[in-house]
């Protein structure tokens, strides 16, 4: 028989090893924050929305991620694609999937829309009892 597991809150080690944070497939929902960095570059726009509509930007808002930590990503990932400290903003702020691994966050997988099918018992009919 297998040892019962303690309830979550009766863990000691702090990481909680079943916890995952469940991301929404359609992604945020939130609008994105305004820019933060002074006038935004046609390009830095760009990458800006798309950022903001990731499922990823709806943990952000949930962990209060500082839009400027973003901003800087998006200056950096634009001007310097190679630079060290783009490699870095990216797993802290989950963008990889080994960063979203070590996160613990998982997209949620949507249900595909199954067609009512026609009721497989329809050619049967009730047989009354006498």
């Amino acid at each position: 028989m297998p040892a019962r597991r303690k309830p979550l809150e009766q863990l000691r080690r702090r990481n909680r090893p079943d916890e995952w944070t469940v991301l929404p497939a359609a992604g945020c929902s939130l609008p994105a924050p305004m820019w933060p960095a002074g006038k935004a570059t046609p390009a830095e726009s760009a990458l800006w929305k798309r950022l903001g509509k990731l499922p990823l930007a709806a943990w952000w808002h949930e962990q209060r991620i500082e839009p400027t930590i973003v901003a800087r990503y998006v200056t950096l990932a634009l001007s310097k694609p190679a630079h060290a400290s783009v490699s870095q903003l990216e797993s802290a702020l989950g963008l990889t999937p080994a960063a979203m691994l070590r996160l613990r966050l998982v997209v949620e997988v949507p249900e595909p829309e199954t067609k009512p099918t026609a009721d497989p018992y329809r050619h049967l009919r009730a047989v009354s009892e006498k």
